[in-house]
């Protein structure tokens, strides 16, 4: 009997191991998005959104990219942001894009839907990484100076 409660116990502990192993893997990178000052001209918004992100990598990164998407899975790049020189783990980097956005997905924007926005770096061999953040909207995001360049 104790050793199958020793079985369920060490199972157990396994089990909550890789979930919380997981849980960091989808979560490196976080943050918030505001919108401003957007007119529409011909089905398109032109937009200003402004970001706030946190690099939860574990792992500071040089040379990184912000890329903004429509939606998660679209192909269309709508902005990029780059270089982020150096972005240490822990720290934030805030910044201002302008971007024109579909009419359809900037109303999504406003209401249940964020922006696709996605780390991109280069791994030790040259290649291409893309990596999403979880942002949720936030009014007024203040722009002094963040931590990162």
């Amino acid at each position: 009997m104790l050793s199958s409660r020793r079985s369920i116990l060490l199972c157990a502990i396994a089990v909550a191991s890789a979930l919380g192993a997981a849980a960091k893997d989808g979560r490196d990178f976080a943050g918030f998005y505001s919108l401003t000052n957007s007119g529409e001209e011909a089905g398109q918004v032109r937009a200003t959104i402004t970001l706030q992100l946190f690099n939860y990598s574990g792992a500071d990164i040089d040379q990184a990219a912000v890329t903004i998407h429509t939606a998660p899975g679209h192909s269309e790049v709508l902005g990029t942001y780059s270089p982020i020189t150096e972005w240490r783990d822990g720290s934030d980097v805030k910044f201002v894009l302008h971007v024109n956005v579909p009419r359809e997905d900037y109303e999504r924007w406003g209401g249940r839907r964020q922006p696709a926005v996605s780390i991109v770096t280069r791994d030790e061999k040259g290649r291409e990484m893309e990596r999403p953040a979880q942002v949720s909207q936030r009014p007024g995001i203040p722009l002094e100076e963040s931590a990162a360049q």
